[in-house]
């Protein structure tokens, strides 16, 4: 572990960026030197902090494959960023992998690209440059932020090499009060959600240990009813209610009929964004229009808490749940096209190793989804 206090020492090989040498005297870096609870702690006060980039997320899912690097300027926390490793045996070059980052924009503060910029070559300069990686970058999939992140990364010589493969995220907007969003749902949305509300649906935020282990339980027995294989870390649920700084801790919110479980989703509320980052329902959730009750009732929650968005994810090629997202960001959200990865080096041997990784995903997909991958990918391309 070190530290850096300046991004640009004279030997550096600066990427194109508009930010000067004179500029950067009063940037400084840290390395792989910040206590977890330190880290995130200091991601709670920005804007655009997503939940793989924080220490508890990034540390328990990459197990402890991840770095990270913050951007300081005049002594004051800018912009971090929490970065997967992925090398190649004996080579010992390979990916620097980071997933909807950097934060740079801190709340209550005039977004400064300069900032941006200066985190990334900074990147450039630890992971590229130092450690010989390719560094891939997938920003953040914000209505007003996305395409102006992807512009910056194409200044600063970064290429984008692979589309994503369920490209599309679906993003409700919740300064909207309960009667507009009514008004801009999509009409079969707003008719199943009238059913759902004559359910009697009990729907309330809980961190109760058994409910968590129920909410859990749910989601392993729903993917194995739909036969479906996931990674998706949702055993993460308790941990990142436990451990996450009160600005950034998820909300469970549950939902019951009678006294039993039919639906639940961890909602990350992550500086400007909430995000639905984990789902499960049971066989009685569908003619019990459980999914709408439940995702009404965290939208008004979210509304009545003054966060602006509701990022919902994708859609994984399923048509019904993408007929469901879509419906319900209505005519007042947004459904935000990722542009993919982009990927920047400086050695020939960084590109070639974080190529075969990639193959190697590509791969490991195609084993896993079989022919439903192969049909979104022929899709895409």
């Amino acid at each position: 572990m070190f530290q850096k206090t300046n991004i640009y020492p004279d030997d550096a090989i600066v990427p194109n960026s508009i930010v000067s040498r004179s500029t950067c005297k009063s940037y400084s870096v840290e390395v792989d030197n910040i206590a977890d609870e330190d880290w995130d702690e200091i991601a709670s006060n920005f804007a655009d902090i997503h939940p793989e980039q924080t220490a508890t997320f990034a540390g328990n899912h990459w197990k402890g494959r991840d770095s990270h690097l913050l951007l300081r300027r005049n002594g004051e926390p800018v912009a971090g960023a929490r970065v997967a490793l992925v090398s190649l045996p004996l080579i010992g070059r390979g990916l620097a992998f980071l997933r909807f980052g950097p934060f740079w924009r801190r709340q209550g503060q005039t977004a400064d690209p300069e900032i941006y910029h200066a985190m990334i070559a900074a990147l450039v300069e630890e992971y590229c440059v130092a450690r010989g990686h390719c560094l891939t970058v997938l920003t953040r999939p914000h209505p007003d932020y996305h395409a102006l992140e992807c512009g910056w990364l194409r200044d600063l010589g970064f290429v984008q090499r692979r589309k994503l493969e369920d490209a599309e995220r679906y993003i409700v907007n919740t300064t909207l009060d309960g009667d507009a969003q009514r008004q801009s749902l999509a009409q079969k949305w707003r008719y199943n959600l009238r059913q759902a509300l004559a359910n009697s649906l009990d729907v309330h935020i809980t961190e109760a240990p058994e409910e968590i282990a129920a909410f859990q339980a749910l989601y392993v027995s729903m993917m194995e009813r739909k036969q479906f294989s996931s990674t998706t870390p949702v055993h993460l649920t308790g941990e990142l209610i436990a451990k996450l700084p009160e600005k950034l801790k998820p909300k469970l919110v549950v939902a019951y009929h009678g006294d039993k479980l039919v639906a639940g989703a961890t909602v990350g509320l992550f500086g400007d964004t909430a995000y639905y980052m984990f789902g499960a329902t049971s066989a009685d959730a569908l003619p019990l229009k459980a999914g709408y009750a439940l995702h009404w009732w965290i939208f008004q929650w979210l509304h009545e808490h003054g966060l602006q968005c509701y990022d919902l994810g994708g859609a994984a090629h399923e048509p019904g749940l993408r007929q469901f997202k879509k419906g319900f960001v209505g005519k007042a959200g947004q459904t935000v096209t990722m542009e993919g990865e982009y990927d920047r080096w400086t050695s020939t041997l960084g590109q070639f190793s974080a190529d075969a990784i990639f193959g190697l995903r590509h791969l490991k997909r195609r084993i896993r989804y079989g022919a439903k991958f192969d049909k979104s990918a022929d899709a895409s391309s």
